[in-house]
């Protein structure tokens, strides 16, 4: 796997620092995040508010961030998929496509368990028990979604489909993420196997 936090911090120096030489051409101007958010928006029909709602924020944080140019290469990436659009980093040569982060199935899970913040959104998906009957997606309302994140943490992305029941986060073992692995698989985005008649 390609190193990602070389891979956003170069990504970033092209296209998101708000020095001139490092600026991309678009059509004779210099190109900004907020003119890619644009042209996604329009894509997707959605609002800039819309947008920022779907990765957390306050549209007063995404405006003041789009108009600094201050956006990191990372935080940006996170608000295009939320938005459901897509960027592949394609090596010319081979082309290979260049994954620099392995998207869980669940939906975004953010929070601090001894000190330590752990981020769906910003770790990469391991395995996942979706879909483990072959019928439903959650068993007896719950499902779990195992991530590594930059600093080689296991954690769980703890589901629940219950009405009122919250998401939540549970640091795991090395050893027990791998039992994880081996009863689960690695397979991300499941479906159901069978139907019930």
């Amino acid at each position: 796997m390609n190193d990602f936090s070389e891979t956003l911090d170069n990504f970033t120096e092209m296209v998101y620092d708000g020095n001139s030489q490092n600026d991309t051409s678009y059509g004779g101007d210099l190109m900004k995040a907020n003119d890619v958010l644009a042209a996604a928006l329009r894509a997707t029909r959605k609002t800039q508010a819309e947008a920022a709602a779907r990765v957390g924020w306050m549209p007063q944080q995404l405006s003041a961030r789009l108009v600094r140019n201050s956006m990191r290469a990372d935080e940006f990436l996170n608000l295009l998929e939320g938005l459901g659009i897509e960027i592949t980093l394609t090596v010319k040569e081979t082309g290979e496509v260049v994954r620099t982060h392995i998207p869980g199935a669940g939906r975004r899970v953010k929070g601090m368990v001894d000190r330590i913040i752990y981020d769906t959104a910003a770790s990469d998906a391991l395995a996942n028990n979706f879909y483990a009957d072959g019928v439903n997606e959650y068993t007896d309302g719950k499902a779990l979604e195992l991530y590594i994140d930059k600093e080689g943490r296991y954690f769980f992305a703890e589901y629940t489909n219950w009405e009122g029941g919250k998401d939540r986060i549970s640091p795991v073992s090395a050893r027990d993420a791998a039992a994880f692995i081996e009863k689960y698989g690695t397979e991300i985005v499941k479906k159901p196997t069978s139907t019930e008649e």
